[in-house]
């Protein structure tokens, strides 16, 4: 029984998918994202948005993900490194249940992993910090009772490839501010190699973080990701005054609110039974996912359903 399994796991381990190059990856790829987030931010001064649909943005997001994984020219991913299996063996329903909760949960809490998670603790928010808190507490929790097998990738040496890809489109984005639109769908294809390369399109490396005590052990690869964006945006968003805007000041200065909290479990839950959050959902539809599609379609429902109640500007 699971109750079994859970009394005779070992003590806590490493996964051996966390390896020296995932480590690396993890890291170089959420730097591209504090990249993509800084270009953004002095492009449109604004936050990046990630679980609020944007033309622009989530374009580029999916167009990044075909691009790199689904064209027959010059395809430097292939499908296994999205875990196609692992979403299809979910269901529909629950793909759904656990989209709605974290459209939901983005909704109320103004932003998601990138918002809040990068964005916002960049900014300081204690909003932003009491979220964070909340849905990794939930989204291990979740993770810890439905127990979804996910069968991890082979792992695979660093991308260096994939890694030239990110700087070129970072700086691609950079040099075609003048023309926001153009620079906005760029963001979206650096974020979405940027997602690729740290893994973060990889159900199990979610499921990996957040079952800490799962008999294959912890992979901590999403805290490399986040400490490799924080620290992208925490210096430049200061040494350019990004901060100082107002959209940024009004994000950091949001209360920490029972609205805010309820957003994280939410959030959380929904990222603890399905291994997707917004950024990696669009570009996984990129690749042609119905199980992905049908998950982002729920968030995008989710959103809509808790908009009744007043939220910040997300991001």
């Amino acid at each position: 029984s699971k109750e079994t399994v859970r009394r005779s796991s070992p003590a806590m381990h490493l996964s051996p998918e966390f390896t020296q190059d995932s480590a690396l990856a993890a890291a170089v790829g959420g730097m591209g994202i504090g990249a993509v987030a800084t270009v953004f931010a002095q492009t449109n001064k604004r936050l990046l948005p990630s679980a609020t649909p944007h033309a622009e943005v989530w374009t580029g997001l999916a167009a990044g993900a075909f691009a790199l994984v689904s064209n027959p020219f010059f395809a430097l991913v292939d499908d296994a490194s999205f875990e196609p299996n692992s979403l299809q063996s979910l269901g529909l329903v629950r793909l759904g249940v656990a989209g709605l909760l974290v459209g939901a949960g983005s909704k109320m809490g103004a932003g998601c992993t990138c918002g809040n998670g990068i964005q916002g603790l960049a900014c300081l928010s204690k909003a932003s910090f009491g979220f964070v808190m909340v849905f990794m507490a939930t989204g291990a929790l979740a993770a810890y009772l439905v127990e979804n097998d996910f069968t991890p990738a082979a792992s695979t040496p660093f991308s260096w490839p994939l890694a030239r890809a990110v700087v070129s489109i970072a700086v691609a984005q950079y040099f075609m501010r003048t023309n926001k639109k153009v620079s906005n769908v760029l963001g979206g294809c650096g974020f979405a190699s940027s997602l690729i390369l740290a893994a973060m399109v990889k159900p199990s490396k979610i499921e990996g973080f957040l079952r800490f005590s799962a008999s294959r052990g912890w992979d901590p690869s999403l805290a490399f990701v986040m400490g490799g964006a924080l620290l992208v945006v925490g210096v430049a968003w200061r040494v350019l005054g990004l901060v100082d805007l107002a959209p940024m000041r009004a994000y950091a200065g949001r209360p920490l609110d029972a609205k805010t909290l309820v957003g994280g479990a939410c959030f959380g839950a929904g990222w603890g039974l399905g291994g997707l959050c917004p950024g990696p959902g669009v570009v996984s539809v990129g690749t042609g996912s119905v199980p992905a599609a049908v998950w982002l379609g729920a968030m995008v429902a989710g959103r809509g359903l808790a908009s009744t109640a007043p939220a910040a500007k997300a991001s």
